[in-house]
């Protein structure tokens, strides 16, 4: 058993004295990753300063993390000769740099709110066709007319996943995640896509839900083993079903 499992089950004892120890070691270890760890300092320091527009915490990305979803959008845009894409919540790039792939002649503009991110994504990722905004800046708030707009496991909070009472939605609320939903509404085009997957809420329980149609192809709509909320912030079911890529009438 490791060191950090050790301390864990402190959490867990019957005995006041060794919870309190608990307790103080998780502080004292947070500390240390907190100045150790630039990644965790920059989640930590872009959660307590931009409040209300944070959403999920972690930065952990990956290539080509939906390649069904990214397949299925890429035939459906396949007569647009230079698509504009936006990856919303783009943390370290490489969703930008997958979406290049699979789009190879389409401007891509990545979005985050976590300016350790966005240096990252510039350092790494230097094709013409890309481009990063903060999610607070007034370029993202001019941007518009995109054909396709990906936010994919951002409107979420991962306590919502993991804490032992989670029968209400904390943290990150339905009226925030319909708001960033209209805000991301307004900058696609008609007939563009909507995409969106791993959120604490349905998309089709937003206001902006009458403006889209499901795009139909196999696995649109997955099952996803995490807990659903309502628009009352309830948790409505253990696990979900929802469809993930909408077409704007």
């Amino acid at each position: 058993m490791s060191v950090r499992e050790r301390i864990r089950e402190l959490k867990h004892s019957r005995f006041a004295g060794w919870r309190f120890v608990y307790r103080c070691l998780r502080q004292g270890l947070l500390g240390i990753e907190f100045f150790s760890n630039r990644r965790f300092r920059a989640e930590t320091l872009t959660k307590l300063r931009f409040g209300k527009h944070f959403h999920q915490s972690a930065t952990f990305t990956a290539p080509d993390r939906y390649p069904v979803v990214f397949r299925a959008c890429a035939d459906y845009l396949s007569s647009i000769e230079k698509p504009r894409i936006l990856s919303f919540g783009c943390s370290t790039g490489e969703e930008v740099e997958t979406l290049g792939h699979y789009f190879p002649a389409a401007t891509i503009v990545g979005v985050d709110i976590n300016d350790w991110s966005l240096r990252q994504c510039r350092k790494k990722y230097k094709e013409q066709r890309f481009s990063f905004l903060h999610r607070l800046s007034p370029e993202f708030d001019a941007a518009q007319d995109f054909d396709a707009v990906f936010c994919m496991a951002v409107l979420q909070r991962t306590e919502n996943r993991t804490t032992g009472d989670n029968s209400a939605a904390q943290g990150f609320l339905f009226g925030q995640f319909e708001e960033e939903v209209a805000l991301l509404h307004q900058k696609v085009k008609s007939g563009g896509l909507f995409v969106i997957d791993n959120a604490d809420f349905s998309f089709m329980d937003t206001s902006c839900a009458e403006h889209y149609i499901p795009l139909p192809f196999i696995k649109n709509q997955l099952r996803r083993e995490r807990p659903a909320f309502d628009r009352n912030n309830r948790k409505i079911a253990q696990s979900q079903y929802y469809y993930r890529v909408f077409a704007k009438g």
